[in-house]
């Protein structure tokens, strides 16, 4: 029986980038033999990291996007609450590059720092860019939720604050006590979530059954617009979800060891290399999910799945390699962030992208959109210089 490669690479890729992504892997190949054999010139060397960090970007986009309707449909045979399925399966299908990229850093790397910073710049890139990107793709002004922007960005603002406050208070050592308070932090959001949902399904039955039309003519919709991944049943969702959590772990691997390479490279630290690269690497799938709800209309999903899921960064993503490096080696994990003004970046970029949410009678224009990649811009260019 002969296998076809070309058939399953084709589907997981797409057929309009297929061609793109096997001439680069061709292109790979090619300077990883140059490399192997003594070649280690300059041009050989950073074609090679760039090609490859741009090869596991696009491998985590595409496997963020089975993962989706894989972990959707798990939701739905179990009728699991939507505040748990937006704080918890939504979170974990965007966010899991940068929960490999956590594991790695911390356990393989030995370095927290790595994994700090690629998590504060995937959390920046969230916050500025995404938004930003949401609203210029956005037919006109995007109309923000207030309880999108009261409850999700002030809860968000609040776990950066908790993270400037666990550096400032443990800047040499994280172990079981930060690792418990983000934890119980990320539980008490869910609790609120799962507290605001009840809420919302008790208007919900006190309103006249028509108003339930329309919400069911969206879904229709947007399932109809959904991935071409056909789940049969949920063994078959599980499959799916453990082999693109696999892809997304072996993509985040290449996609930190070649980034580090290319900060040594080019002499950049990396701890910055976190922050810019890795950490916009990692957030293609958050990209993407929040575009393609602006282009469809739904704003508050574009917006709250930008909250949520650097709410899911900071509380788990950074805890549970903690707790994990702990059980194995019984000692706490090394925290050596020199760069602390990454945080306080992090922290006012927040505060401005909040206001920005607020005014204007919670509307953001273009122009507004505009403004916040040229403060990303800024940022990015401060901390080169750090």
């Amino acid at each position: 029986m002969n296998f076809n490669l070309v058939q399953p690479l084709r589907f997981f890729f797409g057929g309009g980038i297929y061609h793109h992504v096997a001439n680069l892997t061709v292109v790979i190949m090619a300077l990883a033999i140059l490399y192997l054999v003594g070649l280690k010139i300059w041009p050989v060397s950073f074609l090679l990291w760039v090609s490859l960090i741009v090869f596991a970007s696009i491998a985590i986009w595409r496997a963020g996007d089975f993962f989706q309707p894989a972990a959707d449909y798990v939701q739905e045979k179990h009728k699991l609450p939507e505040s748990i399925k937006a704080a918890v399966i939504d979170a974990i299908a965007s966010s899991f590059p940068e929960f490999c990229v956590a594991i790695i850093a911390v356990i393989l790397l030995g370095r927290a720092e790595v994994g700090i910073s690629s998590i504060v710049g995937s959390a920046l890139y969230n916050v500025l860019i995404i938004p930003a990107a949401a609203g210029l793709v956005a037919k006109g002004p995007m109309k923000i939720g207030k309880e999108v922007v009261w409850r999700d960005s002030l809860m968000y603002f609040g776990v950066v604050i908790l993270l400037l406050v666990a550096l400032l208070a443990f800047p040499n050592a994280w172990g079981f006590g930060v690792a418990a308070l983000f934890i119980l932090a990320y539980v008490g959001y869910i609790f609120w979530l799962n507290i605001d949902y009840r809420k919302h399904k008790r208007n919900l039955a006190e309103e006249d059954n028509n108003v339930s039309v329309p919400a069911e003519t969206e879904a229709s919709v947007e399932e109809e617009e959904e991935s071409e991944l056909e789940i049969r049943d949920e063994p078959h969702a599980w499959k799916w979800i453990l082999g693109m959590m696999l892809v997304m772990g072996l993509a985040s691997h290449i996609l930190v060891e070649a980034s580090i390479q290319l900060g040594d490279l080019l002499g950049i630290d990396a701890v910055i290399m976190g922050f810019i690269v890795i950490a916009a690497g990692t957030s293609v799938p958050d990209t993407v999910l929040s575009v393609l709800s602006a282009k469809r209309g739904n704003y508050d999903a574009a917006i709250s799945n930008v909250f949520g899921s650097n709410i899911f960064d900071i509380c788990i993503c950074l805890s549970v390699p903690i707790l994990i490096a702990l059980v194995l080696t019984g000692s706490v994990t090394p925290v050596n962030l020199p760069q602390i003004e990454l945080v306080y970046m992090l922290v006012g970029a927040t505060a401005l992208a909040i206001y920005l949410f607020w005014s204007d009678n919670y509307t953001l224009t273009k122009t507004k959109s505009t403004i916040m990649f040229g403060i990303y811009l800024l940022i990015i260019l401060v901390a080169m210089a750090l």
